[in-house]
């Protein structure tokens, strides 16, 4: 079963659907999925923000010592703490990360996300300002032209 057909699955099995409001959207790319999670180690920590169904949870829980996700829709941290229940390195927060300070939970840990579309500008200006040197996210092409043009004259 390729990456699109699970997402599908899981989608049907938990009966979910991206939620437009909270930018959901579900990775189904198996390049962006292994390109993200590349540099995780086996004694690393690794907060995930917005895990969705957890395919990136996954992989992340494989590799590391610690997955830290954090999710506002409660719907999916059942479906994260159902799909991994027997794994002893997983917590979740179910809270929404504008109001989680990051870099309290646990020093020296590295970020890893498909972030949400509509709050991306924020998430990453938080991110930027602790004091995590290890950030490697997602963001839709909108966004990342936004982050990347000139200013206007």
């Amino acid at each position: 079963m390729n990456l699109e057909q699970e997402t599908r699955y899981l989608m049907n099995k938990y009966d979910v659907h991206a939620h437009k409001s909270l930018g959901q959207n579900f990775l189904i790319n198996e390049d962006s999925l292994v390109t993200m999670a590349e540099d995780v180690k086996k004694n690393d920590t690794v907060i995930e923000i917005g895990p969705g169904l957890g395919t990136l949870t996954e992989v992340l829980l494989e590799k590391a010592k610690k997955v830290i996700t954090i999710e506002l829709d409660s719907k999916m941290c059942y479906i994260i703490k159902d799909r991994f229940k027997n794994y002893d390195n997983l917590e979740i927060i179910n809270d929404d990360i504008l109001n989680v300070d990051i870099s309290k939970l646990v020093p020296n840990a590295k970020v890893v996300a498909n972030l949400p579309y509509y709050i991306t500008t924020q998430i990453v200006t938080n991110l930027l300002e602790t004091n995590i040197q290890d950030i490697r996210i997602l963001i839709q092409k909108e966004v990342a032209d936004r982050i990347c043009a000139k200013p206007r004259k």
